[in-house]
C-alpha cells in the first residue's frame, strides 16, 4: 500500500512540474535587422525572425516604424506546448521605451512539419507600479486548458515579483487540427484573489 501511495505522489509531482512549463530563452531563433531605406533620415527597420540554423528560413517579418523609441527584441520559446502537431511556440517581444515600456508580443506556433501559425499580436504597457500584462497560456502551462490557447490578463501581487494575484480569461482559441478557431469570451477569472 505504501508503494502505491509513493507512486501516486511521484506521478502527481511530475504532473505538477509538467504543467509549470514556461517560456525560456533560446538560441534556436534569432532576429536579423535591415534598414529599409538607406537614404531616409529615419528609415524603418525590417526585422526578420529566422531559425538560427538556417537564416534563409524566415518565420516572420516585422517593420519597426518608430526607430527612435525602439529599444530591444527578446526571443523565448515554449517546447511541447500541449497542442497536437505543434512542436514549440516562439514568442518575439519588441520593446519601445518612452515614459513607459511598450511591448508588442508576437507568438508563432511551429508545426511539426515546420510550417508556422501566427497568433494575434498582444500589446502590453509597463509603467511604474504596473501590475498586469496580457499573454497567451497553452495547455501544458499553469491554468492551461486541453486543446485551447487562452488569451489571459494576469494580475500580480504588489511588491512581490512574478507572484500571481489572479488571471482573467479574455478569449479562447480552440486548436482544431492545425486551425485556430477564435471564441470571444466574457472576461472571467481563472483564479481567485
Amino acid at each position: 500500500m505504501k508503494n502505491i501511495a509513493i507512486i501516486i505522489i511521484v506521478f502527481q509531482s511530475f504532473q505538477y512540474l509538467y504543467s509549470q512549463k514556461s517560456f525560456a530563452k533560446s538560441n534556436k531563433f534569432l532576429v536579423t535587422t535591415q534598414i529599409a531605406h538607406q537614404d531616409l533620415e529615419r528609415s524603418p527597420y525590417v526585422l526578420n525572425l529566422v531559425n538560427s540554423g538556417d537564416a534563409t528560413n524566415v518565420i516572420s517579418t516585422l517593420t519597426i516604424e518608430d526607430t527612435e523609441l525602439f529599444e530591444d527584441v527578446f526571443i523565448t520559446t515554449l517546447e511541447n506546448p500541449g497542442l497536437e502537431g505543434i512542436s514549440e511556440v516562439v514568442k518575439l517581444e519588441v520593446e519601445y521605451l518612452a515614459c513607459c515600456a511598450h511591448v508588442d508580443a508576437y507568438y508563432y506556433l511551429i508545426k511539426e512539419d515546420n510550417t508556422v501559425v501566427a497568433l494575434p499580436e498582444l500589446k502590453n504597457v509597463y509603467c511604474e507600479g504596473s501590475d498586469t500584462d496580457y499573454q497567451y497560456t497553452f495547455p501544458n502551462q499553469e491554468y492551461g486548458i486541453k486543446g485551447n490557447i487562452l488569451e489571459t490578463q494576469t494580475y500580480y501581487k504588489e511588491d512581490i515579483d512574478d507572484t500571481i494575484k489572479y488571471v482573467n480569461l479574455k478569449q479562447s482559441f480552440t486548436w482544431n487540427n492545425g486551425d485556430v478557431d477564435k471564441t470571444k469570451m466574457n472576461s472571467s477569472a481563472l483564479t481567485g484573489y
